[in-house]
């Protein structure tokens, strides 16, 4: 049934995620965490099966896509158990009136049936994590995952359908066509991951139906470092976060910015760095993967012309391969100094004062995240205050996503809304208000004709008064 897109079977099934999450309101939580547990029991009955297919779909290796999907999804569902319950615990105020006492108590409503649209670079993680934080609202959800990752999208429809009823989690599979036609459709909530030209398109058909939406994209990351941090194992994370899933990570560093004096140091030591991870020949290593497919790899292709290889740019088409790339001397306005790159290319930027570079980037779309290295507290409060960002992570690259008291998410063109967490629980739900007045009595100061009385008393009492 989840394996071939038929649009009348699909408006049943919103009907009845509808009317559960309606039905559930702001009770269910027995039933959100039956669910909940039910994906655990998903990830972790075919922890194998997984594995196998994020390593056909984009060559993983095995520590490495169960760090990034499947244990990433585990702390992600534990830590929402863990805390559910009192997610759910309506915020109770009391005022005291002249004419009465009055009890506010504001509940977290789930929307009802909620789309979510699903990219190919961390296949599962990408499309489950959001999954999580949907039916912990009390949701349901329509999972479209994406085409370009078609060994985890079977997967996924193949195993959801024996732990999840269609009430809580459908399964679509299809390509961009399907998931027009699914953009098209009027849903309570839209939550979208990959890239802003798509985002905005997600945007326009949503809006048709002032659906609300989260969009989480990407931007050119940039990542500074300082002389007080100019070490080999700044270097060491840098390099391991660049070429993570090779590159293909909406949070890795797109580019790095490096004190003039310190510029040629860091150049070699990144050429060692990346010998030692992945040695002299990665595309030997078991260690690298591959570009997700050969269109992308063409578009990755194009930038190398942007400026000098200093270290890699070798390619193999018949393998997807692209090897781990320093690049230096980037031409100005070019693609690679202008667009998020996505792959395993670094450039490298040598500057003489931040100023230049906070400069650079005050002109810029809001990055989802930047980095900065440094010592130095006024360094991170000069930087804090002159550069947007979704995240400012300080002396650490990527880790920052995998805590759950972090909201992920952007501004502009990295993003709208956010979510993991407690900021999941609260991007799929909507605030709803019940309001009581206990031991109510009128003023007749309150009703026509006013009196100029009245109105003295209200300037005096304005708080108070009705």
């Amino acid at each position: 049934m989840t394996k071939t897109f038929m649009p009348n079977v699909l408006e049943t099934v919103q009907k009845m995620q509808r009317l559960r999450s309606r039905t559930l309101g702001s009770r269910g939580l027995s039933l959100r965490l039956d669910g909940l547990n039910q994906i655990r029991r998903l990830l972790v009955d075919h922890e194998d099966r997984w594995l196998l297919a994020l390593k056909e779909d984009l060559d993983k290796p095995l520590l490495e896509a169960y760090a990034t999907e499947i244990a990433f999804l585990l702390n992600e569902l534990e830590d929402t158990i863990k805390h559910l319950a009192k997610w759910m615990k309506p915020v109770v105020k009391h005022r005291l009136l002249i004419s009465g006492a009055e009890k506010t108590s504001v509940t977290a409503e789930p929307f009802g049936s909620v789309l979510i649209l699903s990219p190919w670079n961390y296949p599962l993680q990408l499309a489950l994590g959001p999954v999580i934080g949907a039916i912990a609202a009390g949701n349901g959800a329509v999972l479209k995952p994406s085409e370009s990752a078609p060994a985890v999208s079977r997967l996924l429809a193949e195993l959801v359908p024996q732990y999840l009823d269609p009430d809580l989690l459908y399964v679509v599979e299809g390509d961009a066509d399907v998931a027009k036609t699914l953009t098209d459709m009027e849903w309570d909530f839209v939550f979208f991951t990959g890239s802003p030209q798509i985002g905005a398109k997600v945007y326009q058909a949503a809006a048709k139906h002032l659906t609300p939406v989260v969009l989480e994209l990407g931007g050119k990351n940039p990542c500074i470092i300082d002389e007080t941090t100019m070490n080999e194992e700044t270097i060491k994370h840098i390099i391991w976060s660049k070429f993570l899933n090779v590159g293909q990570t909406c949070i890795a560093p797109d580019t790095i910015f490096v004190p003039r004096l310190f510029y040629q140091q860091f150049l070699e030591q990144a050429k060692q760095q990346i010998v030692d991870f992945y040695g002299d020949t990665p595309i030997k290593s078991p260690d690298y993967g591959r570009i997700v497919h050969k269109q992308h790899l063409a578009n990755l292709t194009r930038f190398l012309k942007d400026g000098q290889v200093y270290y890699g740019g070798e390619i193999d088409e018949a393998t997807r391969f692209m090897a781990p790339t320093l690049m230096t001397d980037v031409k100005e306005g070019s693609a690679l100094a202008e667009e998020e790159i996505f792959g395993p290319i670094l450039p490298i930027i040598p500057y003489d004062s931040i100023d230049d570079v906070i400069k650079q980037y005050q002109t810029r779309p809001v990055p989802l995240v930047i980095y900065l290295f440094t010592k130095n507290k006024k360094m991170v409060q000069y930087v804090q205050e002159r550069l947007e960002s979704g995240a400012l992570s300080i002396n650490q690259l990527m880790v920052h996503v995998t805590s759950p008291n972090t909201p992920f998410g952007g501004k502009g063109q990295s993003g709208l809304g956010n979510y993991h967490g407690e900021a999941s629980f609260k991007t799929f739900t909507y605030q709803r208000t019940l309001y009581q007045k206990k031991m109510p009595f009128s003023l007749p100061q309150q009703f026509p004709p006013y009196s100029k009385v009245a109105l003295s008393a209200l300037k005096r009492f304005r708080r108070i008064v009705f």
